[in-house]
């Protein structure tokens, strides 16, 4: 007689159960215990309700519709029985965190968005929401999800056009001499900033993505050029705006 092996679908929910669980210990792991985090607790009455019904004979979902609570939370204050024999909030380990689940996804959400946000910008923010943290605790916020606080590269503002007049300028010169570049007029320049961040700033941003554009500082620029026998030539680093 041909022994039989277990069904199945049992092997399948055995191996989606082994997924789910490694898939938890890993965010553990990496975005620490305390950051998996519930939004919301249910009250001690609430959860022992729970419990009085699944007594008597009702399903998750009867619970579920009857109290108008998720699924989700009937299926975890019952296991929380199951494996515990309570209802109340164990022993956490470690700290609490500063930042809700909502308010460090609304963060990221923001610097990925607007790179040049500032610190100060967004600890503002946070109190608005009734959240008061440091400005350390966003900077790690973000740290944790890849998003470091870089020096913006200092880039012309081009356009689209610019660019491409640029890159061909470069391919049709590439293979120039360098007794041909002497022929080039060089002269004492002088910077004026028309507009855009002459200072320094900080980008959020991801490793390698340095020359993104929306991570770079554009700004204007023109150069005031003179020279002894030809007067004066005033150009611009982005474009030709006059001579003289």
């Amino acid at each position: 007689m041909t022994q039989k092996g277990p069904p199945v679908c049992n092997l399948i929910s055995v191996q989606i159960q082994l997924l789910r669980d490694g898939l938890r210990c890993w965010l553990r792991e990496y975005w620490g215990a305390n950051s998996i985090m519930k939004s919301k607790e249910h009250t001690r009455q609430v959860r022992n309700m729970v419990l009085e019904k699944f007594k008597a004979g009702l399903g998750y979902k009867k619970i579920s519709q009857a109290l108008n609570i998720s699924r989700s939370t009937v299926q975890s204050i019952i296991r929380k029985w199951k494996e515990y024999g309570t209802t109340v909030n164990l022993p956490r380990q470690g700290r609490p965190p500063k930042l809700t689940g909502r308010t460090r996804r609304s963060l990221i959400r923001e610097a990925a968005k607007r790179p040049m946000v500032t610190l100060d910008e967004m600890q503002r923010a946070t109190a608005q929401v009734g959240e008061t943290v440091h400005r350390t605790t966003i900077s790690r916020a973000l740290h944790k999800c890849g998003l470091y606080g870089r020096v913006a590269r200092r880039k012309p503002l081009l356009k689209e056009n610019h660019k491409k007049s640029r890159l061909q300028f470069a391919r049709s010169h590439v293979e120039d001499t360098a007794n041909m570049w002497k022929k080039v007029l060089w002269s004492d320049e002088t910077k004026i900033e028309l507009f855009g961040h002459n200072a320094k700033r900080y980008a959020w941003r991801r490793n390698n993505t340095a020359h993104h554009s929306e991570n770079t500082n554009p700004h204007c620029q023109i150069w005031w050029w003179q020279h002894h026998a030809l007067g004066v030539l005033l150009f611009s680093r982005d474009r030709e705006v006059g001579q003289s």
